[in-house]
C-alpha cells in the first residue's frame, strides 16, 4: 500500500507534459484522446476507426475520444460534454486543421502527442506502462 501511495504521489507531481485545463472534468476520472484534423482527412478516419475498434480496451482503461474538427468538438466514444473546439485546440497547443492526436492522462498530464496515426496497440501499450494503470490492475 505504501508503494502504491508513492507511486500515485509521484505521478501527480511529475507529469509529463502540461495540464489541460479545458478537461478538467475528466482529471482523475478518464483518460481522453483528443483527435484533431478536417472531418474528410483519411488520417482522422482511420485513427477513429482503429480506436472505435477497441470499445472493450477503452471502456477497461476509462478513456474517452473526442474528435476536434474546425469549430466542431464531440465525443466519439464515451460521454463528455459540449466543448469548445478553440479551447481545447489552444490548450494541446494544435494550430491548422491538419492531423494530431492527443492523449491526455488522469492527471491532466499529456502523455502524447503526435502528426501520425497511432496504433491501437502502441496506445495502449504506453497507458499500461503508465503507474496509475499499473495501480488500478492491482
Amino acid at each position: 500500500m505504501r508503494r502504491l501511495l508513492v507511486a500515485s504521489i509521484l505521478s501527480i507531481t511529475a507529469s509529463q507534459g502540461f495540464a489541460m485545463d479545458g478537461l478538467s472534468d475528466f482529471n482523475w476520472k478518464n483518460r481522453v484522446v483528443l483527435v484533431f484534423g478536417d472531418a474528410g482527412d483519411q488520417k482522422v478516419a482511420r485513427q477513429i476507426s482503429l480506436l472505435e475498434r477497441q470499445k472493450g480496451e477503452l471502456a477497461d482503461r476509462d478513456m474517452v475520444v473526442i474528435q476536434v474538427s474546425g469549430q466542431q468538438a464531440h465525443a466519439v466514444y464515451g460521454e463528455a460534454a459540449v466543448m469548445d473546439a478553440g479551447s481545447l485546440k489552444k490548450a494541446a497547443d494544435v494550430s491548422g486543421n491538419g492531423f494530431h492526436i492527443v492523449l491526455v492522462g488522469k492527471d491532466g498530464g499529456v502523455k502524447l502527442r503526435s502528426e501520425h496515426v497511432v496504433t491501437d496497440v502502441e496506445m495502449f501499450d504506453l497507458i499500461d506502462r503508465m503507474p496509475m494503470r499499473r495501480a488500478e490492475r492491482n
